[in-house]
């Protein structure tokens, strides 16, 4: 099992403890930041269960115990079910991390910093957490809380900005982090700011699956996909028009969890690789959709007794 990208923090001495890691290659923003989040295997009569705290695995090689944060998903009635991890989220810089606290409030937790809390009624207290997820902005200035429908809160007040239509599915945020991307039953792209005004739409273009992967440019009109696991193909929200198709080689047996733009003409994906001596192999591959380079940002294999993971995109 795993879960979509996430960022996280590194907050006070009471919420997390560091202890050292594996050296680590240097993150891509600059200073240290998450590279993913983990939650520990334990072996309980012939069982595998979740235990411990959501663990953080930065660049600089350190693990970070986000004691704060709830481990195991709670079913309708507040009990823990066992078989699923709470949500958690990290921002594509690794500086913001979204996740349930323990007293079931939503916390974005800033590395280094200090603790944003959502309204106490963001969700139902019977809300069934195992379908809740979050995503974060690149730049963790918005988060994207996703139970029926999808709500979109500023960061840094923790104040609701906005909430999508029903039946409208959350693709992603823009490169810039101010619009989002959704689709449908319709098989209509959807381009909506974060207070949800609806400012443009359009059926996909041809070769292009509106379920993705998928992801919005800064300019919140140019679309990114990825296309049968061996194409980027770039085009325009509205008019459909096929803007650039070039080949991508992913690695052996890759799935890509994220595709993001993280530049004027670069998209930057996450992919996982399950082999047989490295069950959990993460490579991030950033691709210039103009020339069709492809190039290795960084590769790292998940902590072995991982029961599920959650990476920074971006």
């Amino acid at each position: 099992m795993k879960i979509r990208v996430l960022v996280t923090t590194v907050a006070t001495a009471a919420a997390m403890m560091a202890v050292p890691a594996t050296a680590q290659a240097a993150p891509h923003h600059g200073g240290d930041s998450i590279r993913y989040a983990s939650a520990k295997a334990c072996k309980v009569k012939k069982a595998t269960v979740l235990c411990g705290n959501w663990r953080l695995v930065t660049h600089h090689g350190k693990i970070l115990q986000l004691r704060d944060a709830q481990l195991e998903a709670l079913d309708g009635k507040r009990r823990p079910v066992g078989f699923a991890a709470a949500p958690v989220a990290i921002s594509g810089n690794g500086q913001k991390i979204a996740y349930f606290r323990k007293d079931g409030r939503i916390a974005v937790r800033t590395l280094g910093g200090g603790v944003t809390l959502l309204p106490a009624d963001t969700l139902p207290k019977n809300v069934v957490q195992y379908n809740v997820w979050f995503r974060l902005s690149d730049d963790g200035a918005s988060l994207a809380v996703t139970d029926r429908r999808t709500m979109i809160f500023d960061t840094k007040k923790g104040r609701r900005l906005g909430l999508l239509p029903a039946k409208r599915e959350f693709m992603g945020f823009s490169g810039d982090g101010k619009e989002v991307l959704t689709s449908g039953p319709d098989e209509v792209f959807r381009v909506y700011d974060r207070s949800a005004r609806l400012l443009r739409q359009g059926r996909p273009a041809d070769d292009v699956n509106g379920w993705g992967p998928n992801a919005l440019h800064a300019d919140a009109r140019t679309v990114a996909t990825l296309v049968s696991g061996d194409k980027i193909v770039v085009s325009d929200v509205e008019t459909a028009q096929v803007e650039g198709d070039n080949p991508i080689k992913l690695p052996k047996g890759g799935t890509v969890e994220m595709l993001d733009w993280t530049g004027p003409d670069q998209v930057t994906l996450h992919v996982s690789q399950n082999l047989p001596k490295v069950p959990n192999r993460m490579t991030v591959l950033q691709h210039d959709t103009k020339t069709g380079v492809t190039t290795v940002r960084d590769r790292y294999d998940i902590l072995k007794d991982t029961f599920t993971y959650a990476a920074c995109g971006g």
